[in-house]
């Protein structure tokens, strides 16, 4: 019997070993990249840079509500041609909208600055909770065919933009 016990206990000793290299392997390779969550089918590439201005136009307009890296932040939920709406660091999207509709996919996007979940759909994408580290805050703009959710200090930062403008729902990570 003591012989059963010594070989149980060493068996489990290596296979909590092995799982504890292993873990601390991939979470340090997966540090600092996007992982969309919860079935991964598709692997979000991380662009360096701020992501280019979005809409019918090049310039930035106020109407439009296009996000300008130097937008102010307000207290305020975002409207269509309005301001970016802010969250202080560490805390959750200023209107996060949690219940799922049938059509839509949920994604998560773990990125330097923090966590933003999206619900997608064939046709939109909405925001369901965007979480800023510490010293970070959150700037969300939305349009008619785009949603963008930056977690920034105001120099660096990364940002989540999906599109759907020209077709299926498309996500882009870049960090800046």
């Amino acid at each position: 019997m003591r012989g059963r016990v010594g070989f149980i206990a060493v068996w489990t000793a290596t296979t909590l070993t092995g799982m504890a290299i292993t873990w601390a392997g991939v979470s340090g390779a997966m540090r600092g990249t996007a992982e969309a969550t919860p079935d991964r089918a598709a692997e979000v590439p991380v662009l360096q840079g701020r992501p280019p201005v979005s809409g019918p136009s090049a310039a930035p307009t106020e109407p439009s509500g296009t996000p300008s890296p130097s937008a102010s932040a307000t207290s305020s939920r975002a409207e269509p041609g309005g301001s970016p709406t802010a969250a202080p660091g560490g805390g959750r999207s200023p209107y996060p909208q949690t219940s799922r509709r049938p059509d839509e996919r949920v994604r998560t996007y773990t990125v330097k600055s923090g966590r933003v979940v999206l619900a997608l759909s064939d046709k939109s994408a909405r925001l369901v909770s965007a979480t800023p580290d510490d010293g970070f805050q959150a700037k969300v703009w939305r349009q008619e065919q785009w949603l963008r959710v930056d977690l920034t200090d105001d120099v660096h930062g990364s940002a989540v933009f999906a599109t759907w403008h020209d077709g299926a729902v498309r996500v882009q990570v870049y960090e800046y």
